[in-house]
């Protein structure tokens, strides 16, 4: 079973490992609901990463959904995903 925390401490890693990609957890504030998962950068482009768990079946809330959007709309790339391919299809890295 792919829980979230697992699936978020893959992505982490993964990312940070790539030179010109910076990401931070910022999950886990109630100060922050509705906030995505993950923030960082990638070569200079700004992403927003809510990260679910098919085994789980949570959805993102219309409040995250909502978060995503308003990013998006300013030009950061912001999804929903359930694994850490789906990240890197994302973010356009192979």
């Amino acid at each position: 079973m792919a829980v979230e925390s697992t699936i978020q401490d893959s992505v982490l890693s993964f990312l940070n490992s790539i030179p010109g990609c910076v990401a931070e957890n910022v999950s886990g504030n109630a100060n922050q609901s509705g906030r995505a998962d993950i923030n960082g950068c990638y070569k200079g482009r700004c992403f927003k990463i809510e990260l679910k768990s098919r085994d789980t079946g949570y959805k993102p809330t219309k409040k995250q959904l909502l978060y995503l959007k308003r990013w998006k709309s300013a030009g950061a790339i912001a999804a929903v995903c359930y694994s850490l391919d789906e990240v890197k299809e994302v973010l356009g890295i192979e």
